[in-house]
């Protein structure tokens, strides 16, 4: 199993998929092709045989097409026989109910573990 490291652009997040299971997205989700975006990263997901899971979810923003991607991103790991534990760390914005709000639709869907986690805006 390959890792994967992609650097964030302008629509795409950063991507750091390790075989040792830690799992990283951050930044901002609006690729112009979702499925070309997310399609390599369901596959390694499919794939993964590490048998446990960390998946940091670091998303300031995403457009509707990027949350339906996710939400296969995290049935993929729910369902993959290999993971034995998995844990999502959601990381949402202070005050942003609509990021949490998210977050805890997706946990009760998938039933995955969740942590929250709110932080404060960075100043640019």
């Amino acid at each position: 199993m390959k890792a994967i490291f992609l650097q964030e652009t302008k629509g795409t997040p950063r991507v750091e998929f390790s075989p040792n299971g830690n799992m990283l997205l951050s930044g901002k989700s609006l690729p112009e092709d979702p499925f070309s975006f997310y399609n390599p990263l369901l596959d390694w997901a499919n794939e993964c045989t590490a048998e446990k899971i960390t998946l940091d979810l670091r998303l300031e923003y995403m457009n509707t097409s990027s949350s339906k991607q996710i939400f296969s991103l995290l049935s993929n790991i729910a369902e993959n026989k290999n993971i034995t534990s998995a844990t999502v760390n959601w990381y949402y914005e202070e005050g942003d109910d609509d990021g949490y709000e998210t977050g805890k639709e997706f946990e009760s869907i998938v039933k995955l573990p969740f942590n929250f986690h709110e932080y404060a805006e960075l100043l640019g």
